[in-house]
């Protein structure tokens, strides 16, 4: 990879960690078209180089979210630790399937979240804070059980697509937790650096990652993830939230035009 190449990914990670940092999202759901659409990566290995990204990536902008004390902890753990487990699973088993059965589960998953995202979106707000869900579990033990099986599922996706999982947990936390848009990109950020280490592990030792891309995106992604972070305060909700379905709708549309023109 020559110079310019470097360069130009790691300015695309530079602005794929700024919407990381505002959306709560690993950056994968932009970063695996990037890889397979203009560097012309085999889709598991475009996967697993953007998943290695994800972890420094979420842990910059978590750890500007710790500093300013807008993560609940203990319900980013509830997300991650089931998450974490069932990514290294996952990961394992994405190589086994074929490069068509990876894009069409990321198209397939993408598209749903981005309806969800939408329609929460233009709901009417609840109370000033921006919520439109009521809370739907009314004690500790069903929320944390409904977390940690919204973990499950985005870390079993996050191994076989490559992402973190942010953008299956974001909708549904909103969905079903009754949280913000800014309550959850917190959440998320830290989940998925969880979520995203033991499929990081799991694809190293199966020589899936191409490093060379993964470092020139990590360049870019973590200063990109902490002013992502900063700026999301400065964001009205219901525009967040309209932002974030458009960059899962553009998302899965480079994943499509991938697969239309040059074959996956």
């Amino acid at each position: 990879m020559d110079y310019l190449v470097y360069l130009l990914v790691t300015l695309f990670g530079l602005i794929v960690g700024t919407l990381s940092g505002m959306f709560g999202i690993g950056g994968g759901a932009m970063i695996v078209p990037l890889l397979n659409l203009v560097f012309q990566l085999p889709m598991l290995n475009a996967s697993a180089t953007s998943l290695m990204t994800i972890a420094p990536t979420s842990i910059s902008g978590s750890y500007r979210h710790l500093r300013q004390r807008t993560v609940d902890v203990p319900t980013a753990l509830a997300f991650g630790i089931p998450g974490a487990v069932t990514s290294a699973c996952s990961a394992i088993l994405s190589g086994y399937l074929d490069d068509l059965i990876i894009l069409v589960a990321a198209i397939s998953v993408i598209s749903f979240c981005a309806f969800r995202v939408f329609r929460e979106a233009f709901k009417k707000p609840i109370d000033e804070s921006g919520r439109t869900s009521e809370l739907r579990f009314k004690n500790p033990t069903s929320t944390l059980l409904a977390s940690a099986a919204i973990g499950a599922l985005a870390g079993f996706i996050a191994g076989v697509v490559g992402v973190g999982g942010g953008f299956i947990i974001v909708p549904f936390g909103i969905a079903m937790l009754g949280k913000t848009m800014k309550e959850m990109s917190a959440i998320s950020l830290l989940a998925i650096a969880i979520i995203s280490i033991p499929g990081i592990i799991s694809h190293a030792l199966f020589e899936h990652i191409y490093y060379a891309y993964g470092l020139a995106l990590i360049i870019g992604t973590i200063p990109g993830a902490m002013f992502g972070v900063w700026l999301i305060a400065r964001v009205k909700e219901k525009a967040l939230r309209i932002a974030y379905g458009c960059v899962l709708v553009f998302s899965g549309c480079l994943l499509i035009l991938n697969r239309l023109v040059f074959g996956g």
